[in-house]
């Protein structure tokens, strides 16, 4: 059994809702102004079962220019279209419309009822289908059936039922996709129940009890109830006209223009897109503003053309798009343009790069590769979407940003992307760099290590890989994190780097230290414990260092070979002792523990004899390492401390067995 979803299109008053009433049984038009008005203005839905067992989801958009925004909402997700004519009237502004809109959004396939057939005589619905044809010529409804119905005598009914039994084997195959998307074209408040959701599904699965995402805010739901045209099921899936009963969503909360994801989808505010106008569409400049709509959101935008200063009607062109509002977008989605006065539909395109990088200047050379991209497939987008990173991606994410699977992406990587993007394979994921951006993270990694070597000539250690992952900044993620294994490895295979202990240092790096080294070593070790709890100052250490026979530079070599080596701590500028910071730090919580009261610096001075200008740094080098928070003028024990005085007292115990 297929399920497909059929939407109307066609002018105002020519029938549609009427006939989708003889199909179905079911009247659309359920708000008060719109039985007032005699008009459509918001989405209708129904169901028709046809007697092949298929099933047809039925969206009814309104024909009247001012609801074009309605139109496209209902548009955007459905398999085919029915064209609703009315026979007595012939074509009409927005019967153009709408087919220029339905091919915008790359509805391929469709067919066209007559209405009102019973009005006129037989030469009149003649001519009604010479006007059809040649309004459908060379778009998607070209040689399409055309059926002369009438919702009154129920003329044609039979034969429109049978060509809708023939649109399964027409309609082309959807890809299945691999993210779950619908966006949120109705919802509702059920009693007992919660709110409820509707939309037609634009790729994927999801099924009862499963986990989806409210976009754009990330929250996340659980599905309690499926229905597909309106009987409850266990999955909905692409193509699927879908209600989704969840639980804890407020109604508030919902507006037309979310979607639904199965994964969090990052809103963009910036389009890349190759946009058409349509023939009597007005120009544009090279800056525009127009009224945006994809899906169900509808958005004012602005239009930077990139590759050339005007778009005439008719013609195409590559554009930045700037919305107004942020909204869920992915590669290949169909969009509609409009006026920015909302009077008439412009054109419309398809976007190929939902998170572009903001094009201030349009050189030839971005143009060019705009236009590979615009026009090429999945290797020129991975590709581009590799080069927007200065760091490492993982080929997992590439395929979540391009609505692909992990697997197709794969299949790219093996058959080689342009020269300037390589490949880091690890275990379970391949990661994807620009060339000149993994060289010139290699430089700065081997730059940064002999560096750290210059200053610091008595550690034979280099560089651990938590420093090295600094080098990334904000950009470090758990795929920048493995991708630097790997460089860290191809470094050593190639000589440039070797391993020591934890560390990385240059191949040729070593330290061996003479007996007038550790002369000096043990000189400025015993003068930091000597100091106690006074605070050393360096100048003395320094006059100190200089009657010893060397000056500051070797000093601080000394300090910070210290402070590798754990005998030293480097605190808001100051050396201390570890022996002192060590022993101050277990009175310090032994006391919390054992009295279970807050502390403050006044307290701790006493309590450790020492003065505030030692007190202070030492006790705020104790929350920068989380055994102790400050709250107030107080310092309160955490759990981090509480389990350093277990580690002590289980150790103390055990030694005390020993002995």
């Amino acid at each position: 059994m297929k399920h497909l979803i059929m939407g109307t299109a066609g002018h105002i008053d020519h029938g549609k809702t009427t006939l989708i009433q003889k199909l179905t049984g079911a009247w659309c038009d359920t708000h008060k102004e719109e039985e007032l008005r005699g008009i459509t203005i918001s989405l209708g839905f129904t169901h028709l079962d046809l007697p092949s067992g298929n099933s047809l989801g039925v969206v009814d958009v309104p024909g009247h220019a001012d609801f074009i925004g309605t139109m496209v909402a209902g548009a955007s997700g459905i398999d085919f279209a029915l064209l609703v004519v009315a026979t007595d009237e012939g074509v009409m502004p927005q019967t153009r419309e709408h087919l220029a809109i339905m091919q915008t959004l790359q509805i391929q396939t469709g067919l066209v009822a007559l209405t009102k057939s019973d009005l006129v005589d037989d030469e009149v619905i003649e001519l009604a289908r010479e006007e059809i044809c040649e309004l459908t010529g060379g778009s998607f409804l070209e040689d399409c059936p055309i059926v002369p119905v009438s919702s009154r005598t129920g003329a044609g009914l039979d034969e429109l039922v049978r060509e809708l039994e023939a649109m399964p084997q027409r309609v082309p195959e959807r890809a299945e996709g691999h993210i779950f998307r619908l966006f949120i074209d109705r919802h509702f408040s059920v009693p007992g129940h919660g709110t409820v959701v509707n939309g037609s599904v634009l790729s994927g699965c999801v099924r009862r009890e499963g986990q989806l995402y409210m976009l754009p805010g990330a929250q996340k739901l659980r599905v309690r109830r499926l229905e597909r045209h309106g009987r409850e099921v266990d999955e909905v899936r692409t193509g699927d006209r879908a209600a989704l009963n969840l639980p804890g969503l407020d109604r508030a909360d919902v507006h037309r223009g979310m979607a639904l994801s199965d994964r969090v989808l990052q809103p963009t505010g910036i389009l890349d897109a190759h946009l058409r106008l349509f023939a009597h569409g007005k120009a544009l400049e090279l800056w525009s503003q127009v009224n945006f709509l994809l899906g169900t959101v509808h958005t004012v935008a602005r239009v930077h053309l990139i590759d050339r200063n005007r778009l005439e009607g008719g013609d195409a062109a590559i554009v930045q798009i700037h919305l107004d509002q942020p909204l869920i977008a992915m590669h290949g989605d169909c969009f509609v343009i409009r006026s920015s006065s909302g009077d008439r539909t412009l054109g419309g395109g398809e976007i190929f790069d939902p998170q572009p990088l903001h094009h201030r200047r349009r050189p030839e050379k971005l143009i060019e590769r705009l236009r590979e991209i615009a026009e090429g497939g999945l290797p020129e987008l991975v590709a581009a979407e590799v080069r927007k990173r200065v760091s490492p991606v993982g080929h997992e994410r590439v395929a979540d940003l391009l609505g692909a699977s992990a697997q197709e992406v794969l299949e790219v990587v093996s058959h080689g992307l342009s020269d300037d993007i390589l490949t880091l394979a690890g275990k379970e994921k391949v990661y994807l760099w620009q060339r000149k951006r993994k060289e010139k993270m290699a430089k700065r990694v081997v730059r940064n290590i002999e560096l750290h070597h210059k200053r610091n000539p008595l550690v034979a250690e280099g560089r651990s890989f938590e420093e090295l992952m600094g080098l990334f900044g904000v950009g470090r993620d758990p795929d920048t994190e493995s991708a630097m294994h790997l460089l860290l490895d191809e470094l050593i295979q190639t000589s440039r780097l070797k391993r020591e202990k934890h560390t990385w240092t240059l191949p040729d790096h070593s330290v061996k230290l003479d007996r007038k080294d550790w002369s000096q070593i043990d000189f400025v070790d015993n003068y930091l414990r000597n100091e106690g709890m006074h605070l050393p100052l360096l100048n003395n250490l320094i006059e100190r260092a200089a009657e010893k026979g060397f000056d500051e530079g070797r000093l601080r070599q000394i300090l910070r070979l210290l402070v590798h080596r754990g005998r030293a701590y480097y605190i808001e500028g100051n050396w201390i002792h570890a022996h002192v910071v060590d022993g101050v730090r277990q009175t310090l919580l032994k006391r919390l523990v054992a009295t279970g009261e807050p502390i403050t610096v006044a307290d701790f001075r006493d309590l450790v004899k020492g003065n505030r200008r030692m007190c202070l740094p030492l006790i705020n080098q104790f929350d920068k390492e989380g055994v102790t928070t400050r709250e107030g003028d107080y310092r309160h024990l955490t759990r981090k401390g509480s389990a350093l005085v277990e580690q002590w007292e289980q150790a103390e115990t055990g030694d005390a067995k020993a002995d």
